[in-house]
């Protein structure tokens, strides 16, 4: 038996998926304005951070790109 999904289905789905990615968005121009977000130079992604003596280490999610920085006191 098939699936049929009608117009208005389609419709709630795109809505859904619309709200998710603005959202998401949304987050990402947060993070660009407070300027403590760095970026993968290789894909892009956000990339995580933790602080270790003097130097933040970043490492992307998606790809596993991995970067020190100092931290100037």
């Amino acid at each position: 038996m098939p699936i049929i999904f009608t117009d208005e289905d389609l419709m709630h789905i795109d809505k859904e998926k619309d709200n998710q990615l603005r959202t998401i968005r949304q987050a990402i121009d947060d993070l660009k304005a407070k300027g403590n977000a760095t970026f993968c130079k290789k894909c892009g992604h956000i990339m995580q951070y933790f602080s270790v003596g003097n130097a933040k280490l970043f490492q992307c999610g998606f790809c596993g790109n991995r970067i020190a920085e100092m931290i100037e006191l």
